[in-house]
């Protein structure tokens, strides 16, 4: 469910018109509703989809409704837990490519001055949480993002509608409307469902870095896609390719979800990469757990390795650089070799 198609110019009159046919939109949804059930699916769907702006924009357009009002508990709740709670001077707009590819950019900067990051949702069509409190953690003029859905609920395997008819195509598909190539940086990000497929991109792009919060276990993954009639070996040869530069690959988990966990590990055998085990953690959700514990923006500067609202002016790569071993074992740091699995507080 898509409620604002395409994007405007930032100017103050068009945004303000554009924000307002996204409310009236709203309305016209939620009169059709005639059951809770149907006014909850449509508010899971904006949660996967607003922006902060809308999200301010509809909390002061619904503050007249009565307290117990559904629509009003439901803005509140969503912007209750916003992690900056205020206006930027240039805010993210949104741009639908291809059913399950929306680009959430702003046409402040160029590309060549901002990170892109590539987020591969999991089965329920989100980042682990409303994509308005992600966008609310990032400087727009220093980031796009772009986050996939694979409506078909497999995992991405099938590739998505426009793009390709498996991961790979659609991973090459992907170029027509955002090139990582004409970014500064860029990193991949996927949760739950979208883990394994999130690392695979990594390598296969030649990204910066790749990022894989709570992923599917692989093995769990190989045997998916023999169920759906596909050749796994070209996967399994992108997770064994060592190219240089390799891309600095990240797996989280919480340390007390044991099944997460053990699926963490097992990908971890097969890329070089850093194991984040999230300390007192015992849900799946770990960026919701991050907003619950107000540590989110933090959180997540760790996980890019790089400020969330100030540009790098010398245009490093991402931290240290990284070498991988001769025999394709575990990355290390020039100067040093920390630890592969380290334990990480909440922020």
């Amino acid at each position: 469910m898509t409620f604002v198609s395409g994007a405007t110019p930032n100017a103050p009159s068009q945004e303000a018109s554009r924000l307002e046919r996204a409310y009236r939109l709203y309305r016209r949804y939620t009169k059709r509703c005639r059951t809770e059930n149907q006014l909850n699916r449509v508010h899971i769907a904006l949660d996967n989809y607003m922006t902060p702006a809308e999200v301010r924009h509809f909390a002061a357009a619904l503050a007249a409704e009565p307290a117990e009002s559904p629509s009003r508990r439901w803005i509140a709740t969503l912007e209750r837990s916003m992690p900056v709670k205020a206006a930027r001077p240039v805010e993210f707009e949104r741009r639908e490519h291809a059913k399950g590819v929306t680009h959430y950019t702003a046409s402040a900067s160029p590309a060549a001055k901002k990170t892109l990051i590539i987020g591969f949702s999991g089965i329920h069509h989100r980042l682990m949480m409303p994509t308005a409190w992600l966008l609310d953690c990032l400087n727009p003029e220093l980031y796009d993002v772009v986050v996939l859905r694979d409506f078909s609920r497999r995992s991405f395997a099938l590739g998505l509608p426009g793009l390709g008819n498996d991961l790979m195509e659609a991973l090459s598909g992907l170029r027509k409307y955002c090139d990582p190539r004409a970014y500064r940086k860029a990193v991949s990000l996927g949760t739950s469902a979208g883990g394994v497929p999130a690392i695979i991109a990594a390598i296969a792009l030649r990204l910066d870095r790749g990022i894989a919060l709570c992923p599917s276990h692989y093995l769990w993954y190989v045997q998916h896609l023999k169920t759906l009639g596909l050749d796994e070996r070209s996967y399994a040869a992108v997770l064994a390719s060592r190219q240089r530069p390799f891309p600095q690959l990240v797996l989280v988990s919480g340390a007390e979800k044991k099944d997460d966990l053990a699926a963490a590990v097992a990908l971890h055998a097969v890329v070089p990469s850093r194991l984040w085990k999230l300390r007192n953690c015992t849900q799946h959700g770990v960026l919701k757990w991050q907003i619950e514990r107000g540590t989110l923006r933090p959180f997540l500067a760790k996980l890019f390795d790089q400020s969330l609202e100030a540009a790098d002016p010398q245009g490093a790569p991402l931290s240290a650089q990284w070498v991988i071993r001769s025999n394709g074992g575990l990355p290390l740091r020039v100067g040093g070799a920390p630890p592969a699995t380290d334990s990480v507080s909440s922020g």
